[in-house]
């Protein structure tokens, strides 16, 4: 059975450093994103290519998180992270964005809560934030979310946690 670490780089081009940084950063996902694409080269390297673009979709801000779903497997990828170019989470169905470390994206920035805000994911209604008690609020598009509200987030919608703005993507493959 074949995995990340078997593929040739060379097969996907532009792709290859995302697959090597997924394959370093968790290799679950690189290895249940494989099984997604049904062990199709070019099938993984059409997911990642979202991945490559997304700094240059930016157009209020620098900062990103993109959401990439399969269908069957959803994580996300963002530039807030210090020290990182990019960051892929975990597969899950929820993270949590706040200065605390243990946040499944960490940011250091003195306007964000420890924990501020939570995206989530279900299949049905597809992905939303909800800002979870944070002190200096969370914005949608410059709508403000009440404490504990959840807004559904679209492609290029535009986040603001405290006075923190980052923009947000979404990219949906549909593998079965």
């Amino acid at each position: 059975m074949a995995n990340l670490n078997s593929l040739s780089f060379k097969a996907v081009g532009a792709s290859a450093p995302y697959l090597h940084l997924m394959r370093e950063q968790n290799p679950f996902l690189s290895d249940s994103l494989l099984h997604d694409c049904r062990y199709e080269v070019d099938k993984v390297a059409a997911v990642i290519e979202p991945l490559l673009n997304a700094p240059k979709r930016c157009r209020a801000t620098s900062l990103y998180v993109q959401a990439v779903t399969t269908g069957r497997n959803t994580f996300l990828a963002t530039n807030l992270v210090p020290d990182r170019m990019t960051q892929i989470t975990p597969i899950a169905l929820s993270w949590s964005i706040g200065r605390n470390p243990a946040c499944a994206i960490p940011v250091r920035h003195k306007t964000v809560s420890r924990y501020h805000a939570l995206i989530e994911y279900h299949s049905r209604h597809g992905l939303y934030i909800t800002d979870i008690g944070s002190c200096n609020g969370t914005w949608v598009n410059q709508r403000r979310l009440m404490p504990h509200e959840r807004r559904i987030l679209g492609d290029g919608d535009l986040i603001q946690l405290g006075k923190l703005q980052m923009e947000f993507f979404l990219v949906v493959f549909q593998m079965w």
